[in-house]
């Protein structure tokens, strides 16, 4: 099935795009997805220390996907 990704800051960085579309298998939830795109990107941090969107809610990691779902990974930023 097919889901839209965006990636901000240091993730955008590393991945070189903002968003993409990927093909992923029926069952997989975010963290998932997440632990296969840091091998295709080398992103430096874990699952666990970033924050999960999808279809504009926050939710955990452990939300399985749905055809046509929107995903975003959110690096922990830094203000001032």
């Amino acid at each position: 099935m097919k889901v839209k990704v965006r990636y901000f800051a240091s993730l955008r960085e590393q991945a070189g795009k903002s968003q993409e579309d990927i093909e992923i298998e029926n069952g997989k939830n975010l963290k998932d997805i997440y632990q296969e795109l840091s091998l295709r990107y080398g992103f430096t941090l874990l699952p666990q220390e970033i924050k999960y969107s999808l279809n504009n809610d926050y939710v955990d990691q452990i939300i399985q996907l749905n055809e046509n779902d929107v995903v975003v990974f959110i690096p922990p930023v830094a203000g001032g």
